[in-house]
């Protein structure tokens, strides 16, 4: 695991704790002004449609919350998944084109049949008619 990777791990870990703490905070000191304040002496007469609609209502907004949070997580996760398979192909493109690397010794063996077949066809004296130059030309 990378630094990066640890790094954003902690700052994700944190997010959500001070999310939930937040919220735990808030319901403990909200039950608290609840529990000192005198009931309340209204009288609400819900029918099974009232209560069903108020249900779904905090039903879709729990949900919309989830949704953004899932949102968030995933778009920070696909950055740091990018960066990571990035670094993980130029590691592995590295050790392959090293001297003992396989894909090296492909590469290598492709070039030498491609100019081997380029001067099959040039045997005779008049392909190289100047013998003292460099590359016979």
């Amino acid at each position: 695991m990378s630094i990066r990777m640890r790094k954003s791990s902690l700052a994700m870990g944190v997010a959500l704790a001070g999310f939930w703490g937040g919220f735990i905070f808030s319901a403990v000191v909200l039950s608290g002004f609840v529990y000192w304040q005198e009931p309340p002496s209204l009288n609400f007469k819900f029918d099974s449609a009232t209560t069903i609609t108020i249900v779904l209502t905090a039903l879709s907004i729990m949900l919309t919350a989830l949704g953004i949070i899932i949102a968030v997580v995933g778009v920070f996760g696909f950055s740091l998944l990018k960066v990571e398979a990035s670094n993980a192909a130029s590691e592995r493109v590295k050790e392959q084109l090293d001297e003992e690397g396989e894909l090296r010794k492909v590469i290598e063996a492709r070039v030498d049949a491609i100019v081997a077949r380029s001067q099959a066809g040039r045997t005779s004296r008049d392909d190289f008619p100047n013998p003292e130059s460099e590359y016979g030309e």
